[in-house]
């Protein structure tokens, strides 16, 4: 039997239809082998369907158990920390304004206790044997297991500039590529590509054959195989 696959999708920001169509695009891609999903954060703000993204993202996990990994990224982070310490100024400048209007509701505290409940349940990374899973990146010379939970939600450099060897391959969001286009290096996988700015909502395939992604599955229905994107960085 064929390896299962794996589905790493980039940040959502409320991009409800966008998200729609990538998962069915997804399941038509990996026809009758086995799929697993996993959604590298920020599923809230900015767009204008957050809660409908947290239904749809809540009902999978219900229904595909053990199948649906959604780890946590740094607006969820943001909207917990409002509920913590009642700051919500530095939310609401990065979109949270556009999540309450989504709820139909003026404050963080009014949204549904079930979709708070799972914003504070979020996992911060996910690992197998050949990748790691994160929303923003890791500090580079940090052993994995060490990494500082504001870095896993908020890092860019110097991870994004350093071209070497962290251990697993890391996969992440968190930084919106202009270009529509994953970053794919040899060492890490850029999946933010700014899908609430107009460009398209990514998924990285990926399967036991190898430890970067083997294909690519936009919102649009375009499948491309990974190898014609790979980058190799100025050291």
């Amino acid at each position: 039997m064929p390896s299962p696959l794996i589905y790493a999708v980039g940040d959502i920001h409320g991009s409800y239809y966008k998200l729609t169509r990538l998962l069915k695009h997804c399941n038509s891609h990996c026809g009758r082998r086995n799929a697993r999903f996993v959604f590298v954060g920020d599923y809230i703000d900015r767009g204008q369907h957050s809660r409908e993204v947290v239904e749809l993202l809540i009902e999978l996990q219900k229904s595909r158990p053990g199948e649906i990994c959604c780890l946590r990224g740094n607006h969820e982070d943001m909207l917990i920390s409002v509920l913590q310490d009642g700051n919500k100024a530095l939310w609401l400048c990065n979109g949270g304004d556009m999540t309450l209007r989504s709820y139909g509701v003026t404050s963080a505290e009014a949204i549904p206790d079930e979709h708070l409940v799972w914003f504070d349940s979020l996992p911060l990374c996910e690992s197998d044997d050949k990748r790691f899973f994160v929303h923003a990146g890791i500090r580079p010379g940090i052993p994995l297991n060490e990494q500082h939970e504001d870095d896993l939600l908020w890092i860019r450099e110097p991870f994004l500039s350093d071209p070497h060897d962290h251990g697993l391959y890391i996969v992440h969001g968190h930084t919106p590529l202009e270009t529509g286009e994953p970053e794919y290096w040899p060492n890490r996988l850029n999946l933010d590509t700014g899908a609430v700015f107009g460009g398209p909502l990514t998924a990285a395939v990926f399967d036991d054959s190898a430890v970067g992604p083997i294909a690519f599955v936009t919102d649009d229905g375009m499948v491309r195989k990974a190898e014609a994107l790979i980058e190799t960085p100025d050291c």
